[in-house]
């Protein structure tokens, strides 16, 4: 398991039995109305979190050097000191990474202080992402990207060239001024930076593209010269 760039096997820690990760939930509302048979159904493009608990075990003996109680405090800050969604990955699903941030909460049983056994509990995003996804693609103009998944991905597009111009992707239009080198838009959050940290959110406007399940089609204009695009595909 690794959790923030970190390994279980940092801590001695073992992961005994696969996760089981249930089926997430699409947001929405079932109105009931009367003297009609069914509801009628506000169904959103979104879905609630899903828990992931992991079996695992630390092991002090078998080479490892450590005094267990230091042990358990080292991966309890590992665990404990972070905030909001975290990178979350595993060798059972060695294709995909999830968003979780971690419940806390865990009880360690100890044997002669040389084993111990817990059940760690994670809070996760519904996103399955693909790792094959995370690199970018230099979108040529007039390019088809293929979506292999079912579902709309929110990439991360960076634009380069100077002055203004304009990002079509399957019709939908983001306007982009003084580009300045490069501005780097995250559909994801709707925001758009230049890094480390500048906010360029008033050098964009119209719409977040996004991409669809299957092809397409992207095309730009103006100042822009290149447009690298990390799709960020995921299944549920």
């Amino acid at each position: 398991m690794i959790y923030d760039g970190r390994a279980s096997s940092d801590f001695g820690m073992v992961v005994t039995d696969a996760p089981a990760f249930n089926q997430p939930v699409r947001k929405g509302t079932a109105y009931t109305v009367p003297g009609r048979n069914g509801v009628i159904l506000q169904q959103q493009d979104a879905f609630e979190d899903v828990s992931a608990t992991y079996d695992v075990a630390l092991n002090i003996f078998d080479g490892y050097d450590e005094d267990i109680n230091e042990t358990v405090n080292a991966f309890n800050a590992w665990l404990m000191s972070k905030k909001g969604y975290l990178r979350l990955e595993d060798s059972f699903n060695p294709n995909y990474y999830r968003l979780a941030y971690y419940n806390g909460g865990a009880s360690i049983e100890n044997s002669f202080m040389m084993f111990g056994k817990a059940k760690l509990s994670f809070m996760c995003r519904a996103e399955k992402y693909l790792k094959s996804a995370e690199t970018p693609v230099d979108a040529l103009n007039g390019m088809i990207i293929y979506n292999p998944t079912a579902y709309t991905a929110k990439p991360l597009i960076r634009i380069e060239g100077a002055g203004n111009g304009s990002l079509t992707i399957n019709g939908k239009t983001l306007d982009v001024k003084g580009l300045g080198d490069y501005i780097i838009v995250d559909t994801e959050t709707m925001n758009a930076s230049r890094e480390p940290s500048e906010n360029m959110n008033n050098h964009i406007e119209g719409d977040f593209p996004r991409l669809a399940s299957g092809s397409n089609a992207i095309a730009f204009t103006g100042g822009i010269i290149r447009v690298l695009i990390t799709p960020r595909y995921y299944v549920i």
